[in-house]
């Protein structure tokens, strides 16, 4: 995770990102209240047993609470495709944005997972105007090694590709939009894939035939499937992330947004695999139109 400390409305960002407010106050204190969300967020997580691994924002770039955007992070595939633990970088579309990539959080990491992982770098797509962006971009089941993602500007299909040969994952791809009928700009705004439960807005996906695709890749996991619906995506319901602590306990993270727009039976179902961990996040919703999953790029097996 990434402190804030340069927090604020990223204009470039803001033309493909419909989820970002204008914001009302001095600069100074939204970056304040964002510090304060974002240490509140990562205590909480600590406090639920979550090894994290924090960095300084020592640029002050707007949008560097959203690490998952420009790194992820996988273990080798089983089946011996790829034996080594694999880093990658992305390329980005807001070039705002691309300063976020930085050697000392990637040497970090890898002194953290104690391992060598290789290293894919597809940042130089961006020079022909290919781009995706993390786990913003890719929703993965890394059980099965299956990527889903929802093209964009910021989601290219030869950016897509190239990851995928260099990967392994076999990729479903679709497309998504919102209430309004724009494009969703990010994968992970519309579904997330924990072990055995999934939530997924299908409702968001505009052409019948990659609904089907979706769906039927989806129940094929054998997952469980909370289905979500547009209005919910708004309020960050798919934006959310399993992950486990220290002991192995399982949990589901999101805002306090997200957590007040879930029905009571959605969050039994969730309840049923993992504990809610939520906390209010307004600002950094409001403002930069990403919710908790967003924050944060995972080390371990959840996605």
């Amino acid at each position: 995770m990434i402190r804030p400390t340069g927090f604020g409305r990223d204009e470039q960002a803001a033309q493909t990102n419909r989820f970002m407010k204008e914001p009302a106050e001095t600069l100074s204190c939204i970056n304040q209240r964002a510090i304060e969300e974002f240490n509140a967020l990562s205590q909480a997580l600590s406090n639920a047993g979550v090894e994290v691994l924090i960095f300084e924002d020592e640029l002050g770039l707007p949008d560097s609470v959203f690490p998952n955007n420009w790194v992820s992070f996988h273990q080798p595939i089983e089946d011996g495709e790829r034996e080594n633990p694999l880093l990658v970088t992305y390329p980005m579309l807001a070039q705002s944005r691309r300063k976020e990539r930085r050697n000392v959080i990637l040497d970090a990491i890898a002194g953290f997972t104690r391992c060598e992982p290789d290293h894919y770098d597809l940042s130089e797509l961006e020079e022909s105007d290919e781009f995706l962006e993390g786990t913003g971009s890719l929703v993965l089941d890394r059980t099965s090694n299956i990527a889903y993602a929802c093209l964009s500007g910021r989601t290219s299909q030869d950016a897509l590709d190239a990851w995928a040969d260099m990967t392994g994952y076999q990729t479903v791809m679709f497309h998504s939009a919102d209430l309004d009928g724009n494009p969703i700009y990010h994968t992970n705004v519309m579904l997330s894939i924990g072990e055995k439960i999934c939530v997924v807005c299908f409702e968001s996906i505009t052409d019948p035939d990659e609904y089907e695709r979706v769906e039927n890749s989806l129940r094929a996991s054998g997952r469980e499937l909370i289905t979500i619906s547009l209005d919910q995506v708004s309020h960050y319901c798919g934006n959310i992330l399993e992950l486990q602590s220290r002991e192995g306990n399982h949990l589901f993270a999101m805002s306090q947004e997200a957590f007040e727009h879930f029905t009571d039976a959605q969050k039994a179902r969730l309840q049923a695999f993992g504990q809610i961990v939520h906390v209010p996040i307004p600002t950094i919703e409001y403002i930069a139109g990403g919710s908790v999953r967003c924050m944060i790029a995972e080390l371990g097996i959840s996605s």
